[in-house]
């Protein structure tokens, strides 16, 4: 990868999301800035500072940053929240490192980060509210004009990191997800999807090109176009190996992880340690709601043929079967090998009732 230039607007960034959702988690647990500043020992001005980014507390001392955790434990919030707390401070972190000439590897190479930290990655260039905080009050303004900034300077990050090697298509597969929203970038995200969809990558064994291409496949879903997400599943599902890959990552995605990968390798080299509670919420959501639903689908019926004992409870099974029925209404529009997996997820679901 090529040396990398920072990213001026980012420095508009540090701090804003660790504050934002401080803010918010004080303002749910009933506590006022005068309140919360006196049980940490801080002046008001220090508490309005961290709120605000003026202050970026991601910058903070560890015993800082350690203080104002437990001061929030302190109150019994929702251990999720206190979760996007920290993700927060991470995500502070890269938009910190875009700002500054450090590594010469760019920060969005080296981490792959989860859904939580993607939605807060992109909440102030998009202004779309992470999933997670979604009830409860938050602030977080930043202007288009800072936005804009941040968004082509992303684009044109990786489009001078080139291409050709895993580090840049993981870079350039992150930059696609945050400037999804922006206008301004709405030029350089369709070259993107022209390129990538006309590349048609080798999707019989699993590479950087096969991880762009299950990105891609679930961009042009959203977009209405589903002949790139069944070419995905008919090509790049074909194999045990590359069926454990996909739920690997998509349990990854919705934090079935402790820790965060640093490649997209890690699909494939990361043992499969996690429980598959979340990863089976998101995917009985997906088939009965998103657009990608086929590929929901898909991993739905090969989680449940991996685990069944997640079929633990004749009420959970009854919750799946509902979402199953859903999925095979005419409306839903499954059709081929897609829908015979859900009949047989149908049929699982049935004989644990």
């Amino acid at each position: 990868m090529k040396d990398r230039t920072p990213t001026p607007g980012a420095s508009e960034l540090i701090g804003r999301l660790g504050g934002a959702v401080l803010g918010a988690i004080r303002g749910r647990v009933g506590l006022t800035q005068e309140g919360f500043a006196e049980q940490l020992g801080v002046g008001v001005s220090t508490l309005q500072a961290w709120e605000s980014g003026r202050r970026p507390l991601v910058n903070a001392s560890f015993a800082e940053i350690q203080r104002v955790n437990r001061g929030l434990r302190a109150h019994n919030p929702d251990p999720s929240l206190l979760v996007v707390f920290e993700k927060a401070l991470v995500a502070d972190s890269i938009y910190g490192e875009l700002a500054t000439v450090g590594s010469p590897e760019h920060p969005l190479s080296v981490i792959v980060p989860d859904r939580t930290l993607t939605e807060l990655l992109a909440w102030p260039l998009t202004g779309e509210v992470p999933r997670q905080l979604s009830e409860i009050r938050t602030r977080l303004y930043v202007p288009s004009t800072v936005q804009d900034a941040v968004a082509q300077d992303l684009c044109d990050a990786a489009d001078q990191a080139g291409t050709g090697t895993e580090r840049t298509a993981m870079l350039r597969r992150q930059v696609k997800f945050l400037v999804a929203s922006n206008s301004s970038t709405q030029g350089w995200l369709r070259q993107q999807t022209t390129s990538d969809t006309r590349a048609i990558p080798d999707l019989s064994a699993w590479s950087p090109s096969w991880a762009v291409a299950r990105s891609q496949a679930v961009a042009s879903a959203h977009s209405g176009d589903l002949d790139p997400l069944r070419r995905f599943i008919d090509q790049g599902l074909a194999s045990d190996d590359l069926i454990a890959a996909n739920l690997n990552y998509w349990a990854y995605w919705v934090g079935e992880h402790d820790t965060y990968w640093t490649d997209d390798r890690d699909m494939v080299s990361q043992r499969a340690t996690w429980s598959g509670d979340r990863l089976l919420a998101s995917l009985v959501t997906g088939v009965a709601t998103a657009p990608y639903r086929e590929l929901c689908a898909h991993a739905l019926w090969a989680l449940l043929r991996a685990r069944r004992d997640l079929l633990r409870s004749s009420e959970q099974a009854r919750h799946i079967g509902r979402a199953v029925e859903i999925a095979l209404s005419d409306e839903a529009g499954l059709t081929g090998k897609v829908r015979q997996r859900m009949e047989q997820v149908a049929y699982l679901v049935e004989s644990a009732i």
